[in-house]
């Protein structure tokens, strides 16, 4: 058997066939961002961030673990030799932007209210919490006590607007309208202290 015809090609390419053109890739990419927008790939990936990816730093954190020690103190015996102390983070939780006032009420925050007010434009974070204490008699024994706490505030996220944690997601252009914000404006973006911040991919 003859190797050219052992190995035939696995296609064949048409000489006659026409060449994608400048403009052919111009109408496929405006048919992509005229269906996907601007910064899809933007709210995207920060919407797997908060829906996954922070819990899965949370879960694979290790505990955070103090030990103290019992110190010598003459004509005294603690009733334990050491005492370790064990925090573990569990199931997270994240709430539409909010806002507390000088009066102690808390309301939506909506974009234009951060812009106007030199706000962040963030979320409250939340997280079940577990309190372990572990103690260590002076003949080996061991106490254990556990206390959870079900969520517990531990801070503050920035919100991308027109993401799914934003308070205009799938706002109508005339809600948009009467919420001070503009119908053409696709987001992608954070307000930090009345200023507007972008990611920019490296």
């Amino acid at each position: 058997m003859d190797m050219e015809d052992e190995y035939e090609p696995q296609y064949n390419v048409d000489d006659d066939e026409e060449e994608i053109t400048q403009e052919d890739a111009w109408a496929v990419i405006s048919a992509y961002f005229e269906e996907k927008g601007l910064v899809r790939q933007q709210l995207d990936s920060f919407d797997e961030f908060i829906q996954n990816t922070m819990q899965e730093i949370v879960d694979e954190s290790a505990d955070i673990e103090i030990r103290h020690v019992s110190q010598h103190n003459p004509g005294h015996q603690s009733d334990f030799a050491e005492t370790i102390y064990k925090i573990n983070f569990g199931q997270i939780y994240l709430s539409k932007p909010m806002m507390t006032e000088s009066d102690g009420e808390t309301a939506t925050l909506f974009p234009k209210a951060a812009r106007l007010r030199n706000l962040t434009y963030p979320s409250p974070l939340y997280v079940d919490v577990t309190k372990r204490v572990i103690k260590k008699g002076h003949d080996g024994e061991e106490v254990t006590e556990t206390q959870d706490f079900t969520k517990v505030f531990i801070g503050k996220v920035p919100i991308m607007l027109r993401s799914s944690y934003c308070t205009l997601y799938q706002n109508s252009e005339k809600d948009l309208t009467e919420l001070g914000e503009c119908p053409l404006d696709q987001g992608g973006y954070f307000i930090i202290n009345e200023s507007e911040k972008v990611l920019i991919a490296q």
